[in-house]
């Protein structure tokens, strides 16, 4: 195999991340565009929005998060992601309801579809954390699993919570990929553990859950709040910026993957909630 055949290829790498963004902005869609408001009313006023609650639940999260790899990093990245599946399936379910519910489907529909989705989800979250299912089965999983929990939280939340959670997050990954956090507090060999267990493999590129999670929260939030053509829009610049961001991963050890794609996709939300 020649060197340019080994080399990742930036174009399938953005086709295969926009398989889960796309389902996002499907699934978000089919729930109807009469949950969708103008971002300038009602609870997406950033007067309106409560900001000291979410601040101290994420510095709770963080703080139990980091003593959790303190003290078993590998424990905790097993917990993490069953957590996640969990809550994925959880959100699946929630969503499936709301979508009935829509389409005024016999409500019994959801209750035959209740024991076997959620069996499925414990099923796999537990296979999972006791590490008896494939990588490949594992990263599908994982990748359920957030763009579910993304929407629903991009769905549910106003867009000014949205924007503050999103930037405070690629804030975060700079922070802890610049200074190398998580491998100086759990070491070498746990690091490498935690790394396989809560990334998806895309050509060479390692896409974490939190990638896959905060963008499917913003497209989500941005189809509810600015509609259809500007979710396509926020797409296309996550996209681009994950495209720059693979760029820039040739030429240093380490990248972090979220301020480039959502600050670009954040542009078309926040200019529908500064213009009227």
């Amino acid at each position: 195999m020649t060197e340019e055949s080994e080399r990742p290829k930036p174009l399938r790498v953005l086709a295969l991340l926009a398989i889960p963004i796309l389902g996002v902005l499907i699934t978000s869609y089919l729930l109807g565009s009469d949950q969708r408001a103008a971002p300038s009313s009602g609870q997406y006023s950033l007067t309106s929005f409560d900001l000291l609650t979410p601040v101290f639940v994420s510095l709770l999260v963080l703080s139990g998060l980091f003593y959790g790899l303190r003290r078993d990093g590998e424990q905790t990245a097993r917990v993490i992601v069953a957590g996640i599946t969990l809550a994925g399936t959880l959100s699946g379910l929630l969503l499936l309801r709301l979508w009935l519910d829509a389409y005024g489907t016999v409500p019994v529909t959801f209750y035959l579809l209740l024991a076997p989705i959620g069996y499925l989800g414990v099923y796999w979250s537990v296979r999972g954390y006791y590490g008896r299912i494939s990588p490949g089965k594992s990263g599908l999983l994982m990748v359920a699993s957030t763009t579910l929990l993304g929407a629903l939280v991009g769905l549910s939340f106003p867009l000014t919570f949205t924007i503050l959670l999103l930037f405070a997050l690629s804030l975060l990954d700079i922070l802890v990929v610049e200074s190398d956090l998580v491998r100086k507090i759990v070491g070498q060999k746990t690091y490498d553990s935690i790394i396989i267990m809560t990334t998806l493999p895309i050509e060479k590129y390692a896409v974490g859950l939190g990638d896959f999670l905060a963008y499917s929260i913003l497209v989500a939030s941005s189809l509810r709040s600015i509609g259809l053509y500007g979710a396509g829009t926020t797409i296309a610049l996550i996209l681009a910026g994950a495209l720059v961001t693979s760029r820039l991963a040739r030429s240093r050890l380490r990248v972090p993957g979220l301020p480039i794609p959502l600050w670009l996709g954040l542009v078309p939300s926040l200019l529908g909630l500064i213009i009227p």
